[in-house]
């Protein structure tokens, strides 16, 4: 894909990595105003595009009736003027931004995607979490400043190289002692159409008894929702019905897994 021949006509924001740092950085909430509608617009500018979706973390996250401990590990370690800054910058943001109740904004900005897509609509996806990097299309990384495309393949062995694998950052078990590594070993080389029964095998294999259990509660709370009907905890049968490998209506594609070694490092 060439970024040169590229217009957007809409730019999907992830906003709560800019609130949080904004409110690190900036002393008062005069500037931390300022300072957020300045890295809007920039983003704005740096894509082009034509019309800004803008999200930020709502109510009622259904991941929490997956697993009590989501995010259980990030300690409340945030100096209390720091946090007072956040809570405001969220109020001054809920007037302009879309709030992401019932899920995330990851989820939020995955159902835009998919609509975008829907509709024809040329889309980036802004923001610097690696989880949208199972959705395929443009995204732009506003920390590093970067263009980037992801294909229809990575995207998908990214969302099951993170189903192994499983998220620290959010306390997210997959297979314990299985690392990104291991993931791409299981992976390389086999068809995409096979992909999800390695990963399914995978935990029958580790888990024992309980690997339909874990594999659920990783599948769930890993994968970045397109829909909003999806924004539950699904089960089995209907996480097995999402995964399975499908590009241009061809569910049999003869396309093997070819990851770049030197994108991988063990956790």
């Amino acid at each position: 894909m060439n970024l040169e021949e590229q217009e957007f006509e809409l730019a999907i924001i992830d906003a709560d990595s800019i609130l949080y740092q904004i409110a690190y950085v900036q002393p008062s909430p005069a500037l931390c105003k300022k300072e957020f509608d300045r890295k809007l617009n920039q983003i704005m500018e740096a894509t082009e595009a034509q019309h800004g979706a803008v999200f930020i973390k709502g109510v009622d996250n259904f991941r929490y009736n997956v697993a009590v401990d989501y995010k259980g590990n990030r300690k409340d370690t945030i100096e209390p003027e720091v946090k007072d800054r956040i809570d405001m910058l969220y109020e001054y943001a809920k007037d302009f931004c879309i709030e992401s109740d019932g899920a995330e904004a990851d989820d939020y900005c995955g159902v835009a995607s998919q609509l975008a897509t829907n509709d024809k609509q040329s889309h980036v996806i802004c923001h610097i979490d690696k989880d949208l990097d199972m959705i395929p299309g443009w995204h732009y990384n506003f920390k590093k400043s970067e263009f980037y495309y992801i294909d229809q393949e990575t995207g998908y062995i990214n969302l099951m190289k993170q189903i192994l694998t499983g998220d620290n950052t959010d306390n997210i078990q997959g297979i314990k002692g299985l690392g990104p590594k291991t993931a791409e070993k299981l992976l390389n080389g086999t068809l995409y159409s096979n992909a999800l029964d390695i990963v399914i095998d995978t935990y029958k294999k580790k888990c024992g008894d309980q690997w339909e259990h874990a594999f659920c509660k990783a599948a769930n709370l890993i994968y970045i929702r397109m829909t909003a009907e999806d924004f539950r905890q699904l089960s089995f049968e209907e996480l097995k019905q999402k995964f399975k490998w499908s590009k241009n209506g061809n569910e049999e594609s003869a396309n093997t897994v070819d990851v770049p070694r030197e994108t991988v490092s063990e956790s």
